[in-house]
């Protein structure tokens, strides 16, 4: 474990912190950790790039979306089928940027906590994650309620982070943290992302 990652679940120990997620960069693999009883669950999350079989269109994807439920904003959809769109972002200065997913990636597979997830849909399986390890009274996801969490769509991702859409305003842009279960603002919206002038 480098120093970063030992001051961050020292860090969490402090804080008795019951619930957090590790991801190990040498397997892949992420773990449900509880730092003040020293135990792990296995809540493998496999890779978004598996091998497909065919490529579907986009008119195949976005039924699949649809049948699924899944409301993706049109805009948002127009600028995934554009050839403007791009592959990332930059969200903070001296920092990653986000991978942003394409029309293709919304819809691949996500195992979260032994479930599958679209990967669009992946933050109802760590709300639902949330839920069950600190009960539906969880501080964790704040400001977001479990419920207003798993309703949001994720739409990239950067190591064990995960770009979002507020499902409160379809337009805001929120970060998850796969790691301790936390959400943190952005200066982004959906419409600067998308706008003329980013891409």
């Amino acid at each position: 474990m480098d120093a970063p990652d030992a001051a961050f679940l020292n860090t969490a120990i402090g804080k008795k912190m019951t619930f957090l997620f590790l991801h190990c960069p040498a397997c892949s693999r992420m773990f449900q950790f509880n730092p003040v009883a020293w135990t792990a669950h296995a809540s493998e999350t496999a890779a978004l790039r598996a091998a497909r079989v065919a490529q579907k269109s986009s008119k195949q994807l976005e039924k699949l979306l649809a049948r699924e439920q899944v409301t993706v904003p049109q805009a948002y959809l127009a600028h995934l089928r554009s050839v403007k769109s791009r592959p990332g972002v930059a969200i903070f200065k001296d920092e990653e940027p986000f991978t942003l997913y394409s029309l293709d990636a919304l819809c691949q597979d996500v195992d979260v906590d032994g479930t599958r997830y679209r990967a669009v849909r992946q933050l109802a399986g760590f709300a639902q994650a949330l839920g069950q390890a600190a009960g539906s009274g969880s501080k964790q996801a704040a400001p977001f309620s479990l419920a207003e969490l798993a309703a949001c769509l994720a739409i990239g991702e950067e190591n064990t982070r995960i770009l979002f859409i507020d499902s409160r305003d379809n337009d805001a842009l929120w970060i998850y943290h796969c790691d301790g279960g936390d959400v943190e603002p952005t200066r982004l919206t959906l419409t600067s992302l998308i706008g003329p002038g980013v891409c």
